[in-house]
């Protein structure tokens, strides 16, 4: 990649949409900065002519940006940068930072805690848009995100690829939850980060990104034998944490965590569909409520194949787990496919494809004290397919053309039938079948003998 002191400047930059609103289209000469567009090349000089590093050119020209009015858009031409420390981007409305070709590489860090800088942080902005700028840190000796946007709206990251930074890649996060809102992750990718893309705002839509750690290939697996473990710099691919509504997860692909592919705390209305999820240490998608619960998800269309459990409910209410295809192919990983766990209620489990090559781990779990769980019409195939209380509404197919069910069986009119018991006498009595109204009541037991003379 060549550096910005020696690369060439010529050509123009595409028209960019921020919010809505088009932002018009200019060369990347100094002459950019009359027509909407600061280009980072005009101010690598301060005031009195001394040459500024690539972060305090980049910081002056966003500054010269938000200055103006109307707010200008900031080009940052190909090339390589070299920055130290955070580049601070605030009151970004109405306009574009387009970075298409160009990387920022982050080279001997200013000391930071965890997460609390990045390379790349948007706040007070709204009806912005990123593009097209790469994030590299290849030292990893200080904890910062690789773009972070706080207290903004209406923004959008589009095509930012983040490689290497030692916490979150792309980040969409607040003291307070939802002081973000209307958000936009798109096309994004972030690789090798401790946490992928994370988010506590409300209506943000992660779409069509790429998350990867590679975690069994890295230095710490080795180190660990092939078993993960805390503390470690690998976490999880995508996590909606504690405050987020409105959230949309949608088509991202999540390779080998050191963690959950999705992980979802504390949240409302989130939906996770049609990911792809493959080889993560822990669960491929876990819904988990933490201390409270999570209400209203639906996790749907999705591929999670050779997670340590794949999709993985806790304190969660109000849930649609439907259409999913799910594998776990070693027979050696006791993991399950779709597990209903410790206080989840009203959750409807249908229509999924699982595949369970453990003999005896079972694909579908329910544990004993989830309420109004509803599973029916999955095609699965493994040694258990199920374990599951018996208040669970349950319904599979056990041949061909042939559903079972677990519980009462009730029809809208005349007679339902369910609840074999054994029977004690008399001695050809095996078992009784218990009779229900259409109301659910009880109209007593049936007896079924072992031959019928």
């Amino acid at each position: 990649m060549i550096n910005r002191r020696n690369m060439l400047r010529a050509g123009v930059v595409a028209a960019g949409v921020a919010g809505g609103v088009a932002v018009a289209a200019g060369p990347a000469s100094a002459a950019a900065s009359g027509k909407g567009w600061v280009s980072v090349l005009d101010h690598y000089r301060d005031a009195q002519g001394q040459e500024r590093d690539d972060a305090g050119a980049i910081q002056a020209a966003i500054n010269a940006a938000t200055a103006m009015r109307p707010v200008h858009s900031v080009l940052v031409p190909p090339g390589e940068y070299v920055v130290n420390r955070e580049i601070l981007v605030s009151g970004l409305n109405d306009a574009v930072i387009s970075g298409h070709g160009a990387t920022l590489t982050l080279t001997g860090a200013a000391a930071t805690t965890p997460g609390a800088s990045a390379v790349l942080k948007i706040t007070d902005s709204e009806r912005f848009e990123v593009s097209g700028l790469t994030v590299v840190d290849n030292e990893r000796t200080q904890p910062y995100n690789g773009v972070s946007i706080a207290r903004s709206s209406r923004g959008t990251l589009n095509g930012v690829s983040v490689y290497g930074v030692k916490w979150t890649g792309l980040g969409v996060f607040d003291t307070t939850p939802g002081a973000s809102t209307d958000i936009a992750i798109i096309n994004c990718t972030a690789v090798g980060t401790r946490f992928g893309i994370s988010t506590n705002g409300h209506d943000v839509r992660i779409i069509g990104n790429h998350v990867a750690m590679y975690w069994p290939s890295t230095a710490e697996a080795a180190a660990k034998g092939g078993v993960w473990s805390a503390p470690s710099d690998y976490y999880d691919g995508i996590n909606v944490l504690t405050g987020s509504d409105r959230t949309t997860v949608t088509g991202n692909t999540i390779t080998e965590c050191g963690q959950a592919g999705v992980y979802t705390q504390d949240c409302t209305n989130l939906v996770v569909s049609a990911n792809t999820v493959t080889g993560c240490q822990l669960r491929g998608i876990e819904v988990d409520g933490g201390s409270r619960v999570a209400v209203g998800v639906t996790v749907s269309g999705n591929t999670v194949v050779d997670c340590k459990g794949q999709i993985n409910l806790v304190r969660a209410r109000d849930v649609s787990v439907v259409g999913n295809r799910l594998a776990n192919t070693s027979a050696a990983r006791a993991a399950s496919l779709i597990a209903v766990n410790v206080g989840s209620s009203h959750v409807s489990v249908v229509g999924n494809h699982a595949t369970q090559a453990h003999p005896t781990f079972p694909a579908v779990y329910v544990i004993g004290d989830a309420t109004d769980v509803t599973v029916a019409a999955n095609e699965v195939v493994a040694g258990t397919p199920y374990q599951a209380p018996a208040s669970v509404a349950l319904l599979y197919r056990s041949a061909a053309g042939e559903f079972t069910v677990g519980g009462r069986l009730l029809a809208t009119k005349g007679l339902g039938v369910g609840n074999a018991v054994a029977a004690a006498t008399p001695g050809k009595v095996v078992s009784k079948i218990e009779v229900f109204s259409a109301s659910g009541a009880s109209l007593g037991f049936v007896p079924v003998y072992q031959s019928i003379a």
